[in-house]
């Protein structure tokens, strides 16, 4: 056990203990438990947590009904074209592996409502054993079960891995933290093979992650420069280079060769081959001159950032450019997750943050507290952290994977207040203590507290569809399944659940390939009824349907009192909309009108 207040060193890692699965899966079994108590009900009823989830269901099913490997389209969306979706198949395998060995047994329903807990629980075990594993053999065993403690508070971090969340982001974190373990790594040449494997997988599943490769790329650089030792960044640059070409080859094929802005392409593999032949480069050279190495790496930064701003110009301006401004500004400048932290209000902020700070200052004590190698490894990692964090910052979902990385030495510094209050004869400085090292994992309790406070004393009233329950899809869209398949007028965020409870097929969800339908079905909710009918129209939909209690819905009415949402949600239809009996009525929120042919 490390004594308080001493930093592990490089020379001891290697010693450190290992971590018996045992503590690891109690650890997950409790996590588990209380998962499985808060959404058991949302099972069997398909009751996503995000419509990306139920895109994600509808995309797996599609495979298994004998869609081709390498066609990532959705001919259910804007067809009859449909939308080539940017998502990875690597996060379709584990699911399409679950239902597949189940089926026979359970058949195809209670098959998929399997997987739908087995994947994210195995999405939790994978970051668990990383966060844990990695702890305990920097610092020792009791500061490893703090870290899984410190996992089993963080919410936004469970989120991604809750029952029926089978999105991405959860196993974009575990690459992540697998990136992490393999920079700590005692092993130099092993971990940095593994860390650009890490990485690669990373950006096969979403290029989202490419802020995160290029910080632990510099952090190698950083780490590594004392000794002017370029292996480790030649190595790892090279399996990231080699890893990403096989699983685009695996992925994608030779069908998909576009530059595409938003997922790895041509000219990512080739800015990828283009540094490691640089870095491969450097360590052959092994020049001991800073200016000359600084000089080396600048070339190889030039030159990655030229090939891809020569490949796809449209793509500088980031994963989005070329979008329609009015789409951008109506719909995109509205998803919470790609916003700034501080637009998530004083709760949310304070829960996305979760125990970034500490990290941090768990990084500058360890920082301050090492020598030798140690020092420029902490550095390098208190480095990646702030780079991650300040990410984060922008784009909120990304802080999730900062406070991810952020646990490690969070769990430390959590170790040291810790033995600092057992030392204490004083029970109120231990009580202090304790109270604190709550505050610093979970910031979000003070800050839920004064907004409860603060709502009490001056409450707002609420705005047509903000905070509602939502619909009842189970029984609102049923009917629907039994209707003759047409294209379905329709907001973004329902669109994925009429994919996944019915055969209909929508114009248009929430993802940004099919930004023109989007902008269509933008005008045709917000223009006046007697204008929107020509957008309806364009998209030869067969029927208009709603669910009343979306915030979409009354965030549409705010942007166009006079417009055609509005207009509905005051029961108000035009006249070239004929409303549908509809089973449940207002008990389920969902109302549907037939198009009436001109």
């Amino acid at each position: 056990m490390s004594a308080p207040g001493v930093a592990p060193h490089a020379s001891n890692i290697s010693s450190s203990p290992v971590m018996p699965w045992r503590p690891i899966l109690l650890v997950w079994g409790l996590i588990m438990l209380l998962l499985l108590a808060v959404h058991w009900r949302a099972v069997p009823a398909l009751h996503m947590a995000d419509p990306d989830d139920a895109l994600r269901l509808v995309q797996v099913r599609d495979l298994l009904a004998g869609q081709p490997w390498f066609d990532l389209h959705q001919y259910r969306i804007m067809a009859p074209e449909g939308v080539l979706m940017h998502w990875s198949r690597l996060v379709d395998l584990p699911l399409a592996a679950v239902i597949v060995m189940l089926r026979p047994l359970l058949g195809q329903p209670i098959a998929e409502q399997a997987a739908l807990i087995v994947v994210p629980a195995l999405t939790l075990l994978a970051a668990l054993a990383l966060v844990m594993r990695t702890t305990c053999r920097l610092f020792d065993r009791d500061t490893a079960i703090i870290s899984g403690i410190v996992v089993g508070l963080t919410g936004p971090l469970l989120h991604q891995m809750q029952p029926l969340r089978i999105d991405h982001h959860g196993w974009q974190i575990v690459a992540a933290l697998a990136a992490l373990a393999a920079w700590h790594d005692d092993d130099r040449r092993r971990g940095s093979a593994v860390l650009g494997i890490a990485l690669a997988v990373g950006l096969a599943i979403s290029l989202e992650g490419l802020p995160l490769a290029v910080l632990f790329i510099a952090g190698l650089v950083v780490r590594d420069g004392r000794h002017r030792r370029w292996d480790a960044l030649a190595s790892s640059t090279a399996a990231l280079a080699g890893t990403s070409i096989v699983l685009f080859l695996a992925l994608r094929g030779l069908v998909d060769g576009i530059e595409h802005c938003d997922a790895v392409s041509p000219m990512h593999l080739a800015a990828m081959v283009w540094a490691a032949a640089g870095c491969a480069a450097l360590a052959h050279w092994r020049p001991r001159n800073l200016a000359v190495v600084a000089a080396v790496l600048a070339v190889v930064a030039i030159g990655a950032a030229g090939i891809l701003s020569l490949s796809a110009p449209q793509c500088v301006g980031g994963a989005f450019g070329g979008m329609d401004p009015y789409v951008k500004s109506h719909w995109l400048d509205n998803v919470r997750e790609g916003r700034p932290v501080w637009g998530n209000g004083l709760v949310g902020c304070m829960a996305l943050i979760a125990a970034v700070p500490l990290g941090l200052l768990g990084c500058v004590q360890l920082l301050r507290q090492a020598r030798g190698d140690a020092r420029m490894r902490w550095l390098g990692h208190g480095l990646i952290l702030l780079g991650a964090a300040l990410v984060g910052l922008l784009v909120s979902r990304a802080m999730i994977t900062a406070s991810a990385l952020a646990i490690l030495t969070a769990a430390w510094q959590l170790r040291q207040w810790r033995l600092a209050a057992l030392a204490s004869p004083q029970l109120g400085r231990r009580i202090g203590i304790t109270a604190a090292m709550l505050l610093a994992v979970m910031p979000v309790i003070p800050a839920a507290g004064y907004d409860a406070l603060r709502s009490r004393l001056h409450p707002k009233p609420q705005d047509a569809g903000d905070g509602a329950q939502g619909c009842d899809f189970v029984r609102g869209l049923a009917p629907l399944d039994r209707l003759p398949a047409t294209d379905v007028f329709a907001p973004l965020d329902i669109g994925p659940e009429i994919l996944m409870r019915t055969h209909q097929r929508v114009v248009a969800t929430a993802h940004h390939r099919g930004s023109a339908a989007i902008g269509d079905v933008l005008h045709g909710f917000m223009e006046r009824p007697d204008q929107a009918r020509p957008y309806v129209a364009r998209r030869h939909a067969g029927l208009v349907v709603v669910c009343t209690r979306t915030p979409e819905l009354g965030l549409y009415r705010r942007y166009a009192p006079q417009g055609l949402a509005a207009a509905l949600l005051d029961g108000h239809p035009p006249a070239w909309l004929r409303p549908l009996p509809w089973p449940g009525g207002d008990s389920t929120g969902i109302a549907v009108w037939q198009v009436r042919q001109p």
